[in-house]
C-alpha cells in the first residue's frame, strides 16, 4: 500500500495547483532596500548597552524565550493545544518544573511535555552551536529534524482509499514521497519541492546562506530567506515549519540576537507574509521578522539596572548610581529627543490638516479640534499611553521625553485619535516610541464614562538616536497616515 501524507490524495495531480513548484532562487537583486536601518540601529543601542544592565535579568529574559520558542513552535503546527494561561505560566516557571494538568491540552500531558521538552532543547542546542562557530550544514539540519522529532514516532497520511492514517515518521532523513497539501475546501495543491530534487536544492540553499553570511546580509533579510526557501524545499516528511523557524533563530543567534519567536496568535499575519513570499515578495516577511526582533530588543532594553546584591552596602548602592548617570551621553540623549522633536512637529502638521479637512465639511453637529500638551496638562492619557505600550510589550518611559496631540471628534459622543510620542526603557538610551489610540468620553449621569484606548496603529513606530531625520521622515509619515486613517475609519463606523 503506497501512503501520502495528510490532505494529500492519489492522483492529487490531477487537481488544480495553487502553486507550482519551481527551484529555490537566491536573494533579489534588490535585497539591501528590505534593510530595516532603524532595526539596524536598534541592535547597536541593545550592544552598548546590554553589558551595564543586570546580567541575572538578562539571563532569565533569554531562558523565557527559549520556553516560548519551545512551546509556540509546537502550538503552531497544531502538535497539540494549550489553555493561553497556563502557557504563560510553562513560559514563567518552565516545562521541567510543573506537571500539565489533565484538559490544559487536547493530547496526553506526558505527550506534550515531551514534545516541548525535545523542542527546547533543540533551542538550547542553538545557542551551542552558534558558541562552537560551525558553519550550517546539511547534516546539521537533519541532525535538528531528528531532535525535533524524537518524540513523535508517526504522522499523518492518506492511503489509497483515501484513508487517514498514522504512519511512522522518518527522523533526520530527506523525504521519500511529494508532500503536497492540499488546500482545505477548494483541494487546489500547493507543490514542494519533489524527493528526488531535495539533495541538490538542500546543497544549493546552503551554498548561498553561506555566502550570505559572508556577504554580511542583515539578520532580518536573511533569516526571512532561509526560512522561505527551506519551506519552498520542504524536504522532511513532517516537522518542516519547526526546522524552518529553528533555521531562522540560528540567523538571529549568529549576530548577537536573541531567538525568533514566532506567537501562534500570530499565525495569520506569519501564513500571509509566507504566501506573499511564495509570489516573490519577501517584503512582509522581512517586516514581520523584523517586528518580532524589535519587540524582544524593547524587552531586554527595559530589563531595569537594579541592586541585587545580598548586602546593599553603601558602596555599592552609590557605585551603581554613578555607573547609570555616566551611561547616559548628553550627545546621545540630544540627538534622540531633536530627531523627536522633528516627528512632534511632522505629527502636528498633519493632524492639523485632519482637522482642517474635517471642519471643512460644516456639519452644525460636530465640532473637531486639535489639541497639544504642556506643562500643565501632559499627565494626561498617561494610564493609556501605559496600557498601549503593555499591548505592544513595551516599557513606556514618560519621564524622559513625552509629548501628546489629541484629535477631538466632538458630538453627543465625544471621540479622540490620540498621538503620542515618548522614550522608552527604564533607563533611557536612546530609543523613543510613537503610538495611535483613540477613546470615547460620554457625559452620563454621575460622571464622565470612558470608552477605550482602542490601539489603531499597528505597531508603534519606534526610533533611536542613531537614525537621520532623511531616514525616518517618510516612513514616519507613512505610519502617521495609515495610523490615523484606521482611527478615523474605527470612528465613523460608529456614526
Amino acid at each position: 500500500m503506497t501512503y501520502f501524507p495528510a490532505k494529500v490524495r492519489q492522483g492529487a495531480g490531477m487537481n488544480e495547483i495553487s502553486h507550482k513548484w519551481s527551484p529555490i532562487t537566491d536573494l533579489p537583486d534588490n535585497w539591501n532596500s528590505l534593510t530595516t536601518d532603524s532595526l539596524r540601529h536598534l541592535a547597536e543601542i541593545w550592544h552598548e548597552q546590554k553589558d551595564r544592565l543586570n546580567q541575572g535579568a538578562i539571563r532569565e529574559f533569554t531562558t523565557r524565550l527559549k520556553r516560548q520558542w519551545a512551546i509556540e513552535t509546537g502550538l503552531i503546527e497544531n502538535l497539540y493545544t494549550l489553555d493561553r494561561g497556563f502557557t504563560l505560566t510553562l513560559i514563567e516557571r518552565g516545562i521541567e518544573a510543573i506537571d500539565i494538568p489533565h484538559g490544559a491540552s487536547n493530547k496526553p500531558p506526558h505527550q506534550v511535555k515531551r514534545l516541548i521538552e525535545d523542542q527546547q532543547d533543540v533551542v538550547e542546542g542553538l545557542f551551542d552551536f552558534v558558541k562552537g562557530a560551525r558553519p550550517l550544514s546539511t547534516s546539521y539540519i537533519k541532525e535538528m529534524h531528528s531532535a525535533l522529532t524524537r518524540s513523535q514516532g508517526t504522522t499523518e497520511a492518506v492511503d489509497g482509499l483515501g484513508r487517514l492514517v498514522e504512519v511512522s515518521l522518518r527522523r533526520g532523513d530527506w523525504k521519500l514521497l511529494p508532500n503536497n497539501p492540499a488546500r482545505p475546501g477548494s483541494g487546489s495543491v500547493h507543490e514542494y519541492c519533489p524527493p528526488e530534487q531535495v539533495a541538490s536544492e538542500m546543497d544549493l540553499l546552503i551554498t548561498w546562506h553561506q555566502n550570505h553570511m559572508r556577504d554580511n546580509v542583515s539578520p532580518e533579510i536573511e533569516a526571512a530567506w532561509l526560512h522561505h526557501r527551506f519551506t519552498q524545499i520542504h524536504p522532511f516528511q513532517d516537522g518542516n515549519g519547526r526546522v524552518a523557524r529553528a533555521l531562522a533563530t540560528l540567523v538571529f543567534l549568529k549576530h548577537g540576537w536573541f531567538p525568533l519567536v514566532v506567537l501562534n496568535d500570530d499565525r495569520g499575519k506569519y501564513i500571509d507574509a509566507l504566501e506573499a513570499a511564495d509570489r516573490e515578495d519577501l517584503r512582509g516577511l522581512v517586516s514581520f521578522f523584523a517586528s518580532l526582533a524589535e519587540g524582544a530588543f524593547l524587552n531586554a532594553l527595559a530589563l531595569s539596572e537594579r541592586i541585587i546584591t545580598d548586602q546593599r552596602t553603601d558602596e555599592s548602592v552609590f557605585a551603581a548610581i554613578q555607573k547609570s548617570i555616566q551611561t547616559y551621553s548628553t550627545q546621545t540623549s540630544n540627538a534622540a529627543l531633536a530627531l523627536a522633536d522633528k516627528l512632534h512637529s511632522a505629527a502636528r502638521s498633519y493632524l492639523q490638516s485632519t482637522r482642517d479637512r474635517l471642519d471643512a465639511m460644516n456639519v452644525q453637529q460636530f465640532d473637531f479640534e486639535l489639541h497639544e500638551s504642556n506643562a500643565d496638562n501632559s499627565h494626561y492619557f498617561r494610564a493609556q499611553i501605559y496600557s498601549v505600550a503593555r499591548h505592544f510589550d513595551y516599557y513606556a518611559n514618560l519621564e524622559k521625553y513625552h509629548c501628546w496631540l489629541r484629535l477631538r471628534l466632538q458630538n453627543s459622543r465625544n471621540c479622540s485619535i490620540v498621538f503620542s510620542l515618548h522614550s522608552v526603557d527604564r533607563n533611557f538610551c536612546g530609543v523613543l516610541a510613537a503610538i495611535v489610540f483613540l477613546e470615547y468620553r460620554e457625559q452620563q449621569e454621575g460622571g464622565t464614562q470612558v470608552d477605550g484606548p482602542y490601539t489603531v496603529c499597528k505597531k508603534p513606530f519606534i526610533f533611536t538616536s542613531k537614525d537621520s531625520e532623511t531616514q525616518v521622515l517618510p516612513a514616519f509619515n507613512d505610519w502617521l497616515r495609515e495610523s490615523v486613517l484606521a482611527g478615523l475609519i474605527k470612528w465613523q463606523q460608529t456614526l
